[in-house]
């Protein structure tokens, strides 16, 4: 009897051990289903709004100032394409000089901007809402998967340079911030506002809403925090 038991001990013993030590925590955690909820739930109530904010390009001051048409074009850039750049750079850098965290921060960036863009992507095929372009009167012109019929006009919802922006920013900052990197109270502050300027660049020349902008933001940062959160569990 005793014997017995004894082995039914030794067998139960990893079942034991499998219940009482917690699995490692998911990439994914509630708080990010909440960050893309709230921007959609957002979204939804200032979609009626966005004819209205696009309107601001409109204002003399902006629409005849060589300097807000210089900065907002470079952020444009930047945010967008710029930041596929720098995240090739960083990895680039840190395989020359050795550096593993800033090589790992380059690959970091760089996958945050691909998932990100490959969410955005899909959801601009099923979205398929119109940019302002083509009537920034009709903020509300969605049509079920139009967006993957080819023509981009109809590709609006969401803002792809402002996710990937956000992407970058967010996985930046969150590796840095982990390791505690002496860069960190300023970089990760610098690559937010450059991904904030982006946004405001694709509202002013009429390539996006207001709202396309807050939900690519969202996605990007849920990207960038997924893909850091995945090199810190391996590093």
């Amino acid at each position: 009897m005793i014997k017995r038991s004894f082995a039914l001990l030794l067998l139960a013993a990893p079942v034991l051990a499998a219940q009482t030590v917690p699995p490692p925590p998911s990439v994914l955690r509630p708080a990010d289903a909440a960050i893309i909820g709230g921007a959609l739930a957002a979204s939804a109530i200032l979609i009626p709004f966005d004819s209205r904010i696009v309107e601001w390009k409109g204002i003399p001051a902006f629409r005849n100032s060589p300097g807000v048409h210089r900065t907002l074009s470079a952020t444009a850039f930047l945010g967008g394409p710029g930041t596929l750049i720098a995240s090739g750079a960083l990895y680039a850098a840190g395989r020359i000089a050795k550096d593993r965290n800033l090589a790992i921060d380059g690959e970091a960036a760089l996958e945050a901007a691909t998932i990100s863009g490959a969410v955005t992507f899909m959801v601009k095929g099923i979205a398929g809402r119109a940019r302002p372009l083509v009537d920034s009167t009709r903020a509300d012109d969605f049509a079920l998967l139009r967006g993957f019929r080819g023509d981009d006009l109809y590709r609006s919802f969401p803002s792809g340079h402002t996710t990937v922006a956000f992407a970058f920013a967010t996985a930046l900052a969150t590796r840095l911030s982990h390791r505690h990197d002496a860069s960190a109270g300023w970089a990760g502050p610098a690559a937010f506002t450059l991904a904030t300027f982006t946004g405001v660049s694709r509202i002013f020349y009429h390539d996006h809403w207001f709202t396309d902008c807050l939900t690519g933001a969202a996605i990007g940062t849920v990207s960038g925090l997924a893909v850091a959160r995945w090199h810190e569990r391996h590093p």
